[in-house]
């Protein structure tokens, strides 16, 4: 996956576990900040990547990134654990949510991932 398409995953599988609002989530791995920010309401999802300039919108678990125009399956499996693919890369991932700390395997790139959001 790239950078931006996980800060995103990050910040709506935040914003969903939490049911909350997200304006930005931090990558370790990046040591940076990006603002994005993120609504949920019910399934619907209301995103924006304001570095990216573009959303990331659609309804759980089916979104689409249209900053590199393709789409996202986000699939809640409860607890704040989800798993989903990237069509862009055709990787598959897992999300795992614990409060602000959020942690992405990518299978892709056979890595961690962490955020706060």
């Amino acid at each position: 996956m790239k950078p931006s398409v996980r800060a995103a995953v990050a910040a709506i599988a935040s914003a969903h576990s939490g049911n909350k609002n997200v304006s930005s989530v931090y990558s370790h791995a990046e040591s940076s900040r990006r603002t994005i920010t993120a609504a949920v309401n019910g399934s619907s999802v209301t995103s924006y990547d304001h570095e990216g300039g573009c959303h990331i919108n659609g309804s759980l678990p089916s979104l689409y990134h249209y900053g590199v125009g393709a789409h996202i399956t986000l699939n809640p499996n409860g607890s704040g654990s989800y798993n989903g693919y990237d069509y862009d890369t055709g990787s598959h991932f897992t999300v795992s949510v614990s409060g602000h700390t959020v942690q992405i395997y990518d299978h892709g790139e056979s890595s961690h991932f962490a955020y706060s959001a």
